[in-house]
This record gives C-alpha cells, sequence and structure tokens, in this order.
C-alpha cells in the first residue's frame, strides 16, 4: 500500500469544477452502459453462430474477425463520442447450456483518446430466462484487471470513479442508478478481481492505492449486498489485509457496512472517523473491526468497534521521544448523535505493566465534522506494575479514576484529574503533556495522602536511583510518610526536572554506621533536582551514656542521587548533655574520647552542636571516609576530673570537630581563677593520641590560693595573665608550658629587697610534667633585675620536693645558685644557696619583721664563695645558718677577704639586718680588711646596723688588746710630734693600746668615722674623718695626746682619747703614704679650747638604727646597747 498526503479534487473543489466533473462522470457511465447493452446483443448474434458453428459444450469460440469489427462499429455507433476497442471476443457455452460471452483487453476512450475504462477481461453470463422471451440480459458480470476509484467526501460519504470518468454521486445513488436500469434487471452478481484501488479522503487530504483486489456483489431482489478484499502494500515492514462488507436496499439509504483489517496503520484507521482520531498519535499496527449503520434518512448510526494493536509507540511528532507498548486493546462505541465514545475495555500492555481502563469520551468542536478534542472519564483497573528486571514480582495497583482531555492538533493532552487508590491510600494528580515540533513538553503535579515505608520501597524499582533506594532501605527502620507531593516537568532540550516531598513522623534512621540512630523524628523530606534531603523537625538519639540528644533542625542530603555510591551529607543540630555529645563523638567509628584518652563523663552540662558530616552511601565505611566539620556551644560547664584536683567552671565554651582536628576553648574558672584556652587534639594519623591545651590564665593572688602555692601574703599583688600549653600523649604524662610577661602583676620578696611593679614588665616561664607525681623540668622568672632558672620536683603528695636554681642573680648583689628543700604540708621550703656571691652594697639581708609566712620561719642555708660588704671588704667562704622567723636572723662565719676569719649574727632590725661580727685576731682582721696592715693580736667586736640608705650600715667597733706596729701614717704623726720614746717603742715592740672605740658609717664608696679613740697607756689617738673605699684616699682628724696613763685625765673635758694636753693633727692622702699636719699652738689650749683648731667632726643626721625601744633578740639588744653606751 501506498500512502501520500495529496491535493485531491473533492477536498478542496469548486462548484463550477464540481459541475463539470459531474457531467463528464454522466457521459463516462452512459457509454459504458451502452457498451453493455451492445455486448448483451452481439450475445444473441454470437450464440446463433456458436450453436451453428460447434456443437461442443464449454468449448471457447472466438467470434470471427469480420463479427467482432461489425459489433464494435455498432457499439462506437450507438455510444456516440466514445470508442470501443478490445483485444478479442469469444463465447463459451456452460453444462447448463448458459452462454457466456468473454471480452479481453478492453478499452474505453473518449474521441481524444482519453482512456475512461480500462478491463483485463469482462465476462458475461446470460440471464436464460430474459432469452427465452427474445431478450438478453446479463445475469451475472465478472470484471477482471478493472481500475476503480473510491472516494470520500468531506461529508463522509463513499462515491466509486472508473479511471477517467470522475466521480458521480455518493455509492447508494450509483447502486440505485445501475440497478434501476430495466437491461440489469436480470443481474444478481457482479464479481471483480485482479482490481486496481485507489482509495483518496477528501477530509484527510490523502490517497491509498492498492493492487489485486476482489470483490463481490450480489442482489436477491432489491437486497443487495457486497463483500469485497484488498491486500494494502506500503514502505512498513508488514502488509495490510482489508476486508469490507454492505448490506443495502435498493432505493433506501439504510445500510449497514463494515471493515475488518489485519495490520492497518494506526494513522491511516484514525482519519476514517471521528471515534478513530484518537489513534493518531500512535506508530503501530492495528487490527479489528468495524460496525456501523445509515439509517432512511441517511443518518450515521452507532459504531462498533474492536481494535487490537499490535507493539508501538506513542509519537505524535518526529521530534518527541518515543514511548513504547508491547500491545493494546480497545472495544468501543460511538455515538454519533450524543458525539460520545464509550468504552467497555481500553488495555494496555507494555514493559512499565499492564492495565485495563472503561470509560468513555466526548468529542468536542465537531462543527466541520471532525473533533478538536476528546473529553473522557476513565476508570482504570486490574493495575499491574512490572517494568522488565526492575521488579522482582509483579506490583498490583488497585483502581484509578481519571478526568483527561486530548486536544489532537496539536497533541496537548491534559489529566484533569487522577486518583489512585492503593491499600487505603488514595494519589491525586493533574498534568499536562504536549506533543510538539521540539520534543515532548510534560508537567505533572500530585500529593498522597500517606504510604507505608514498606509500600514505599515495594512500589520504587531496585533499578531506579539504586543507591538512593537502597540506603534508605538499608537505614530506615521505620516512618510514617504523610502529605506526599510530587512534580515532574519536562521540557524540549532540557534535563527532567523532578521533585518529590513528604512529611515524615516517627523515624528511625541510621546515617552513619555504627552510630547511635536517629529515632522519633519528624519532619520533610523532599527530592528535587537529583538532590534528596531529610529535614527532621523534631527527633533524638539515644547514647550509651548522658541521655537523649534532641536532633530538631538535623537534615540528611544526598547531593546527587544519580551518581553510583554517591556522597551525602548529615547536617547536624543538636541539643543535648555534653555526656550524650561526648557519648556521640566517642561512638564507632569516631572514638575521639578513646584517643583523648578520657571517659564521656569528664563534664557535666549542656551542649549545642552544628556540624557536617560527608561520607559515601557504601559498605564497609571507613573513619577515612567520613568527612565531618561540627562546632557548637557548651554551657554550664562543670568537671572535676578535667585537671585533677580541682574544679573547672564555664559559662559557654565553644566546640570544633573536624577530620583534622577536635577542640574544645573559651572563658572558663579554674576554681576562683579565670583562664581562657582551648583543647586540641588532632585527629587521622595520631596513633598516640596527642593533644593540646592552649590558653591563658589568671596570674595573681588567687591563683596562689587555687594551687596552694604558699608564697607570703602580699607577695603577689595585681593581676595578669599567662599563657599556658599542656601536652598530651596516650600513655605519657601530660607535658605544659606557661609563660606570663606579668604585667599587672606585682610581685615582692622581701627577704631578697626585690620586688616587681604591676605596671613593669617581666618574664616568667614554666615546663613540666603532670602526672601522678608533677615535675616542673624549667623555671625561668626574671624581671626588675631578678633573674633566674632552674627546676622544681614534687613529692607523691604534690608538695615541693626540691627547686633547684641553677643561677639566680638579683639587682647585681646576688648571684648564686639557689635551692628550695620542701618540709612538708604547711611550711616554708628551706632555702639553700650554695656558691655564688652577694653584694651587700646594694642591699642589705633583712626580713619582714613579721615572718615570712604567716609567722613561720624560711630556714636559709648560705654558703656563699663570697659576701661583700663594701669595697675592698668582702668575707669569702661564707657559711650561715638563717631564719625569717620574726626578720632574718642566725649565724654565719667567713673569712675577711679570705684571710682572716670572723663568726657572727644577724638579728632583724628595722625591717633589716643587723649583724654582729667577732674575731680572735683583731690585727689580722684590721689587715685582711686593708685598714690597718700593721695590727696585731687583739679581739674585736663589731655591729652593723642598717643606715636608711641602700647599702649603707652605722658601725660600733670595740678592740681590746691590739698592738700596731711600724704603721706608716702613724709613724709620721708621732714623729712630727717628736715623741722620741714613742717611735721608739713604736719601731720596736709597737704600740699598744688597750681599747679602740669608733663609731662610724659605712656606705658603698666610703667610710665616715664619726667618732675614733685608741687608748694605751703610752699615747691616746682620738680621729674622725673620710675614707674612700674606692681609691683608698683619706682626710681624717683627731688629737693625739702623749702619756695617756697621765693625761688622759682630761678625757672628761674633751672627746675620748683625748688628753688635757693634746696635739690637733690631720692625715689626708693615700692610706700608704698620706700627709700629715700637726698643729703645735693646739697644745697651749686645754682639750675643751681646742676645737677652736679643728673642723667639726662628721655628722650624718639620723642615721643610726634603732637605739631604743625593745629588740627581740640577744644579738640586737647587743648592738643597742653599744649604741647607747657610744651615746654615753
Amino acid at each position: 500500500m501506498s500512502t501520500q498526503p495529496t491535493q485531491e479534487q473533492g477536498a478542496a473543489e469548486t462548484p463550477e469544477t464540481a459541475l463539470k466533473t459531474s457531467k463528464r462522470a454522466r457521459k463516462g457511465r452512459r457509454a459504458l452502459r451502452h457498451v453493455m447493452q451492445f455486448c448483451f446483443s452481439s450475445a444473441v448474434l454470437l450464440v446463433v453462430l456458436g450453436l451453428g458453428v460447434a456443437m461442443s459444450i464449454g468449448a471457447h469460440l472466438r467470434a470471427p474477425d469480420w463479427v467482432q469489427a461489425r459489433i464494435a462499429a455498432r457499439i462506437d455507433a450507438s455510444v456516440p463520442g466514445y470508442a470501443l476497442r478490445f483485444g478479442e471476443m469469444s463465447l463459451v457455452v456452460g453444462e447448463d447450456l448458459v452462454p457466456r460471452v468473454a471480452l479481453r483487453d478492453v478499452v474505453l476512450a473518449n474521441l481524444d483518446g482519453v482512456t475512461l475504462v480500462t478491463l483485463g477481461s469482462l465476462a458475461v453470463t446470460v440471464a436464460p430466462a430474459p432469452l427465452l422471451r427474445g431478450e438478453v440480459q446479463p445475469e451475472a458480470v465478472h470484471l477482471s484487471g478493472a481500475r476503480l476509484g473510491l472516494r470520500r467526501l468531506a461529508s463522509g460519504e463513499f462515491a466509486i470513479m472508473f479511471e477517467g470518468a470522475g466521480q458521480g454521486g455518493t455509492f447508494n445513488e450509483q447502486l440505485d442508478a445501475l440497478f434501476a436500469r430495466p437491461q440489469l434487471d436480470a443481474l444478481t452478481r457482479v464479481t471483480a478481481d485482479n482490481l486496481t484501488l485507489r482509495y483518496e479522503d477528501a477530509r484527510a487530504g490523502r490517497a491509498w492505492s492498492a493492487d489485486g483486489g476482489r470483490l463481490e456483489l450480489v442482489r436477491a431482489g432489491k437486497e443487495i449486498t457486497l463483500r469485497g478484499d484488498v491486500a494494502l502494500l506500503g514502505a512498513r515492514d508488514y502488509a495490510t489485509t482489508l476486508a469490507v462488507n454492505y448490506a443495502g436496499r435498493i432505493g433506501s439509504k439504510a445500510a449497514e457496512f463494515g471493515a475488518t483489517f489485519e495490520d492497518m496503520p494506526a494513522g491511516d484507521i484514525a482519519g476514517q472517523s471521528p471515534a478513530l482520531a484518537w489513534l493518531g498519535a500512535l506508530e503501530a499496527p492495528i487490527s479489528g473491526a468495524l460496525r456501523a449503520g445509515v439509517d432512511g434518512e441517511g443518518r450515521l448510526g452507532p459504531l462498533n468497534a474492536t481494535l487490537q494493536i499490535g507493539a508501538g509507540v506513542l509519537q505524535p511528532t518526529p521530534a518527541t521521544a518515543p514511548i513504547k507498548f508491547r500491545a493494546a486493546r480497545s472495544y468501543f462505541t460511538y455515538d454519533p448523535t450524543a458525539q460520545e465514545i464509550r468504552f467497555t475495555e481500553l488495555s494496555v500492555d507494555s514493559a512499565w505493566g499492564q492495565a485495563r481502563a472503561e470509560g468513555s469520551a466526548r468529542l468536542v468542536g465537531m462543527e466541520d465534522g471532525w473533533p478538536r478534542e476528546l473529553q473522557a472519564q476513565i476508570r482504570v483497573s486490574d493495575v499491574v506494575a512490572d517494568p522488565a528486571d526492575l521488579y522482582p514480582e509483579p506490583i498490583q495497583l488497585e483502581e484509578a479514576q481519571v478526568a483527561l482531555r486530548l486536544r489532537l492538533q496539536p497533541f496537548v493532552l491534559t489529566l484533569g484529574a487522577l486518583t489512585l487508590s492503593d491499600q487505603g491510600q488514595y494519589l491525586r494528580a493533574h498534568g499536562e503533556a504536549r506533543g510538539g515540533d521540539a520534543g515532548w513538553d510534560i508537567s505533572l503535579e500530585g500529593e498522597m495522602d500517606g504510604l507505608a515505608p514498606e509500600r514505599l520501597m515495594a512500589l520504587w524499582p531496585r533499578a531506579a536511583k539504586a543507591n538512593t533506594r537502597d540506603w534508605i532501605e538499608q537505614n530506615v527502620a521505620k516512618a510514617d510518610l504523610k502529605d506526599i507531593q510530587f512534580a515532574l516537568r519536562l521540557l524540549p532540550e532540557h534535563r527532567p526536572e523532578f521533585y518529590l516531598g513528604f512529611d515524615f513522623a516517627d523515624l528511625e534512621t541510621v546515617y552513619v554506621r555504627d552510630v547511635p540512630p536517629i529515632t522519633g523524628a519528624s519532619g520533610r523530606a523532599s527530592l528535587y533536582d537529583n538532590r534528596f534531603v531529610i529535614h527532621a523537625e523534631r527527633g533524638e538519639v539515644v547514647t550509651d551514656e548522658g541521655g537523649a540528644i534532641d536532633v530538631a533542625g538535623t537534615s540528611f542530603i544526598i547531593p546527587d542521587v544519580r551518581v553510583k555510591e554517591s556522597p551525602a551529607e548529615a547536617v547536624l543540630r543538636t541539643q543535648s548533655t555534653i555526656t550524650a555529645a561526648l557519648s556521640l563523638l566517642d561512638s564507632p567509628p569516631f572514638r575521639f574520647l578513646q584517643k583523648a584518652g578520657q571517659p564521656v563523663t569528664v563534664a557535666e552540662g549542656q551542649a549545642e552542636l552544628a556540624g557536617q558530616l560527608t561520607f559515601l552511601l557504601k559498605k564497609q565505611l571507613t573513619t577515612e571516609e567520613v568527612a565531618f566539620d561540627v562546632t557548637g556551644t557548651l554551657s554550664e560547664v562543670r568537671s572535676d576530673s578535667l585537671i585533677k584536683g580541682r574544679v573547672l567552671t564555664a559559662e559557654t565554651l565553644a566546640v570544633e570537630a573536624s577530620n583534622t582536628h577536635l577542640e574544645i576553648g573559651g572563658a572558663a574558672q579554674v576554681g576562683d581563677v579565670p583562664v581562657r584556652g582551648s583543647w586540641d587534639m588532632a585527629i587521622g594519623r595520631n596513633p598516640q593520641g596527642e593533644s593540646r591545651v592552649r590558653g591563658q590564665i589568671e596570674l595573681s593572688q588567687r591563683f596562689l590560693d587555687e594551687f596552694a602555692i604558699g608564697l607570703p601574703p602580699g607577695s603577689v599583688t595585681g593581676a595578669g595573665q599567662g599563657v599556658m600549653e599542656i601536652g598530651f600523649a596516650k600513655g605519657q604524662a601530660p607535658e605544659f608550658a606557661l609563660s606570663s610577661d606579668l604585667a599587672g602583676v606585682g610581685l615582692r620578696l622581701p627577704q631578697l629587697d626585690w620586688a616587681l611593679g604591676a605596671s613593669q614588665l617581666g618574664r616568667l616561664d614554666v615546663t613540666g610534667r603532670l602526672g601522678e607525681v608533677p615535675e616542673i623540668t624549667a623555671l625561668g622568672l626574671s624581671g626588675a633585675g631578678l633573674e633566674a632558672r632552674g627546676r622544681v620536683s614534687l613529692n607523691a603528695g604534690g608538695g615541693l620536693d626540691r627547686a633547684e636554681f641553677s643561677r639566680v642573680t638579683l639587682g647585681g648583689w646576688f648571684d648564686a645558685p639557689v635551692a628550695l628543700v620542701g618540709r612538708g604540708a604547711g611550711a616554708a621550703p628551706r632555702v639553700e644557696v650554695t656558691g655564688g656571691t652577694v653584694d651587700l652594697r646594694q642591699t642589705s639581708l633583712g626580713g619582714s619583721g613579721d615572718g615570712a609566712t604567716g609567722g613561720q620561719g624560711v630556714p636559709i642555708a648560705l654558703q656563699l664563695e663570697r659576701l661583700q660588704i663594701s669595697e675592698g671588704l668582702a668575707l669569702t667562704e661564707f657559711r650561715g645558718d638563717l631564719d625569717t622567723a620574726g626578720g632574718m636572723s642566725g649565724n654565719f662565719r667567713g673569712l675577711v677577704n679570705g684571710i682572716a676569719p670572723v663568726t657572727g649574727q644577724v638579728v632583724p632590725v628595722g625591717g633589716r639586718s643587723a649583724f654582729r661580727i667577732r674575731a680572735d685576731d683583731a690585727g689580722g682582721v684590721l689587715k685582711a680588711a686593708g685598714l690597718l696592715q700593721q695590727a696585731r693580736e687583739g679581739t674585736l667586736e663589731l655591729v652593723l646596723t642598717p643606715a636608711p640608705e641602700p647599702g649603707s650600715y652605722d658601725g660600733v667597733l670595740g678592740i681590746d688588746q691590739v698592738r700596731v706596729k711600724e704603721a706608716p701614717a702613724l709613724a709620721a704623726l708621732l714623729n712630727t710630734v717628736s715623741i722620741v720614746g714613742l717611735l721608739e717603742q713604736f719601731s720596736g715592740q709597737g704600740l699598744h693600746f688597750g681599747r679602740v672605740d669608733a663609731r662610724f658609717r659605712l656606705t658603698p664608696e666610703r667610710l665616715i668615722l664619726l667618732e675614733g679613740s685608741a687608748v694605751g697607756a703610752s699615747v691616746g689617738i682620738s680621729m674622725d674623718g673620710y675614707y674612700r673605699l674606692a681609691d683608698k684616699r683619706m682626710d681624717m682628724q683627731g688629737v693625739v695626746s702623749p702619756v695617756y696613763l697621765l693625761n688622759g685625765i682630761g678625757e672628761a673635758f674633751t672627746r675620748p682619747g683625748e688628753g688635757l694636753i693634746g696635739m690637733n693633727y690631720t692625715l689626708k692622702g693615700p692610706s700608704s703614704d698620706p700627709d700629715v699636719s700637726v698643729n703645735p699652738l693646739s697644745a697651749l689650749a686645754p682639750g675643751f679650747l681646742r676645737e677652736m683648731f679643728r673642723r667639726p667632726a662628721p655628722t650624718v643626721g639620723t642615721g643610726r638604727a634603732a637605739t631604743s625601744g625593745q629588740v627581740e633578740r640577744p644579738a640586737a639588744r647587743e648592738a643597742q646597747d653599744i649604741h647607747q653606751r657610744q651615746d654615753r
């Protein structure tokens, strides 16, 4: 069969052309009738000739040429304007003695040579009864090789057209006209074979051609029946066969007709009836039958159709993607009066499943005899979803009610309402599908009241979004799905857009393997643009410890459900106790707390966390494949185990956890001490569970109180910040470091006369290890002239065992190693100084006067290499055992300048220290001190009390039974006053002084001799003045009194060491060779008048130390007695 769109005459003909065509057709039909009449007339002659020529029954008798020529001429004459040609004429008489005339290669043409009708053969059976009456009438006619045309008018009526003759009336009119002629009264049968048929559809503008058709027309009285069949060949890989039948009555419009067909293309059959128009979008072979009728008024009656549709596709336009199906079937009746199709069955079988439907469709827009659209109400039942390889077993759905509209040109299928019932739930949807020149334009929206997860898994094919489906099946234990909404949008040249959303309640799901599941969750889920999101508005995670975690606000996201082993995200929002949050962080695969060596109960309080976990939707997920980033806040924090023996509290702390680290930080308090910092642990390659605390801690008196650091009250004032760092590792003691610039911190060590003001900067550095027995491996302190470096060890109880400082320097006056030795709880440590130097020129050893530690003394053991007292005066190999209880006190010993041994005591005076020094070799001490190299023998007692100036002392010296020999200054003095006997004695055994007394002030630069005297039997000497320590130069004055044993009675009126008769003198210059000057006239003045001849004695104001008041210790009392004695 060939099918071509054409511009047929009948499809768009004008009245004028229609009139001309009708006249030409009538002439052609008259010519054809004349031909048949002459054929019948000629048959009589042929019969007579045949009987005469041969008496053989069944033999074909060929008419002689002259007979054929005469018959052809008679036919031409009876048919003016036409010419008949035939190739051969023959006669045959059957056994029934009925003659038959046969013509071959029959051609009927007009005078212009235009062929009107061609026949391969024409056979006429003569009716016997009319023949006996002398009339020749056909009883049966057989045509072979005829070319016929069948035309459907725009009104839907049919007409037969002969080749070149055009159209003449409708089919009924043609039949009535044919059988109305008396010459055909005996005609009862017309058959035809090898027909060439051309079917033209004026309404559709299409034409079909077929060869080898067969036709049989039977008349019984006025009843006419017609049957025919034809095979149609076309461009498809299958052949179409068509059989038609017709039953009518001559003279009546009433008729019944039908057609059966096999493998007719859907597009061909769709245009044959308005009831079939909906098949136009299919590309499939259709087999079936159509049956209809026309009443006496010519009105079309109901059309009954049975259609079996083979495998094909739904494809409105070449640009639309084909929708395949395996088979379909439809039984329906079309009522043209009501313009309604009633489907008793409409079923489809495709790779996605099967369904059966029934309902009705109304044809809309039939003004021109063809519908614009169909509006249908359909009930779908027996729905079976069985996509190939998608379901292990077919899915049965209950039924659906569908209201739809189908627009034919262009193709638009509108789903007004779809209601699908399944297991007590209802799905409602609406949408539209447009098949345009660019492709499909589809939109679909729907909703469903609810769905059980088990049913969702049953309806969800395993091959569709397999990763998402598998995750839900494996991780969602239960859920109540409600308010389900979905939408589909498909545009040409665009990716399909699909949305699925639903509410859920009572959800129980695992979002990461081995992590406690979320239970009792409710919220919303959606799938859009291949992104799947579950958002929990309520829910909780029950952990092993600490109770439930509120996960309201938590979401689970699959960014692209198309990806195999797709990445997924869990966006966390949690509120819980700290213990519950830590329990979650310590669950597999994380184990953060176990790695840090901490229990999940390390702290109490509340936790609010937010973050994101990213992982792959795969089996055997490892820790390294889980990427996470969690932040949050801990509030009302309290821990008594994080810092052993201390309570840590905080209003809020920040938490941050990721694949690289876990960090908790913020402002807190250890006891009453403010701290700010963070704990950070590396995640991943950290087999030792190493972590670190970094932060700042307040350094103040409450820091000392909290950590039981027993410094004396007032040792620390103000407050500053220390930077601390603590390192933790599994199985190892934590290591810590503390440093501070001491800004804002005031420090005071009265025993060392050292203080650091709060406005001054210093440096404190401490490192060590924490454990059962903490250890300070390095301690450094500097500031205000103090530098100390050492280490500290503690005992098993946490108290001080020993603090070793390899070197302590202070203000240039102290440079020595120091050790602090613990003496047990509540006792101040013992101080040991082993080596080094102390320079009293820049300070003085003192005591607080009120005890060092709340009345408890601090024992101090000194083993100094050198104790520098003043310029040129020092004690070496100094050994002392002192105590600070009530002030610095104790005993000591040493060598003056490394030579002369002395012993002494330290006593507290006015918050500082006074010294009492004794020596059994006064001469050796004076010589070692560089004061008097020629002194011999004697006993010495020296008391030094602190003067107001730093590094200065007021001294009281007493020497008994000393001998001086060959002293240059004294020799020059004696020589000047020409005391010959004394010089001889001085040069011999030396001068003997029974008593030497001196009162002086010793400063770092000089010695101020306020009053001094040396008396013996031979001479008496008084002296006062200045001695510079740096260059050993002197500026002294005094009185020398000879024969002091007798002359000394004048001492009552003068100074100690001065007699009634004496001479004033001065000594100036280097002590090794001074300039001596004597005033001889002063010998003439009585003692009390000698003051006129010399300068006043030096004074130092109120420089003496305590000379009155109560002194608790014996040594201090002795010093007071000395001063009081001098004053007297």
